[in-house]
């Protein structure tokens, strides 16, 4: 990739957690100087389910408008609603695109099915075709083939049918926490694309890590991923596809201390690095020195 893109994605009306929208200037602190900075997509001054799908669609249409040849993007958010514009923008550049969703949560409900009502639960149901509540503007779906979740581990039980019935790979926690771990992420990846050739997209909330060593997300789930393993996940998936994008979702600032928010920032930050063509930097030093002695211990 010739140069690095940054969107900034202060969408928060998927759910409840208002300092969701913070994360984007959070995150600013940490960029890279030669990245390019492409300022926020604003969100809408009205809340709930349709602010959040007009947000939606404000950041699929600044992503189609956008020259991406030989870029690379990053988003930051934001709730994990955005999941819903940010992969419908990529499938214009990308008909063929691979999806990667790091994520406690399926989010995959619709709404007569969801126990919340939140749309940061929704947004791949309707990328896979379900047309309860589905937007309108929704111009190309996602494969089921082209999708495969890591780390999910709160799954209603809609979305159950729906990576049952659809056939969608998970690779669970505990595979993550397994010596197989690699193989096991490998050959999905292979499956999904034997040549491994078509272009990625990871889409990670931070929710898929462990609830014991995260305060800076509304969304905590225990069993969840350690840092090495969400690590280890970027490593193999950059070694095996072409990755074109990634976002970092539900971080929130207002939850947590300072302290904790800037060092998950700079760990997200090196996430990206990480699967930017080439890979060729020794990355994760910044998580070292920064957390309580309980996140320090889970390394």
């Amino acid at each position: 990739m010739d140069q690095t893109v940054f969107l900034g994605v202060p969408f928060h009306a998927g759910q409840g957690h208002l300092g969701t929208a913070l994360a984007p200037d959070a995150f600013r602190e940490t960029l890279p100087a030669n990245w390019q900075d492409l300022g926020d997509v604003p969100a809408p001054a009205f809340h709930g389910r349709e602010a959040a799908i007009h947000h939606a669609q404000a950041l699929s249409k600044k992503i189609t408008s956008l020259d991406l040849r030989k870029k690379f993007l990053c988003l930051v958010g934001g709730d994990h609603g955005q999941g819903l514009g940010s992969v419908h923008g990529m499938l214009q550049h990308h008909p063929d695109l691979i999806v990667v969703w790091i994520d406690a949560h399926a989010d995959a409900n619709v709404p007569s099915a969801s126990p919340t009502g939140n749309m940061h639960g929704m947004p791949l149901a309707w990328l896979l075709g379900a047309k309860e509540g589905a937007p309108w503007w929704l111009q190309r779906t996602l494969s089921p083939q082209r999708l495969l979740y890591i780390g999910t581990r709160a799954i209603d039980p809609y979305e159950r049918m729906l990576i049952e019935e659809l056939d969608i790979a998970v690779i669970t926690p505990e595979e993550a926490r397994s010596p197989q771990f690699e193989n096991i992420l490998r050959r999905h990846l292979r499956r999904m694309d034997p040549k491994g050739k078509s272009p990625v997209h990871i889409s990670f909330d931070v929710d898929a890590l462990d609830s014991g060593i995260i305060n800076n997300t509304g969304t905590r789930v225990k069993n969840g991923m350690s840092f090495i393993e969400v690590e280890k996940a970027f490593e193999v998936i950059a070694q095996e596809q072409r990755v074109v994008s990634a976002e970092i979702v539900e971080i929130n600032p207002e939850l947590g201390t300072a302290k904790e928010t800037q060092a998950l920032c700079l760990w997200a930050r090196d996430l990206i690095l990480s699967v930017i063509p080439p890979q060729s930097v020794s990355l994760f030093p910044s998580l070292k020195n920064a957390f309580s002695e309980e996140w320090r211990r889970s390394l």
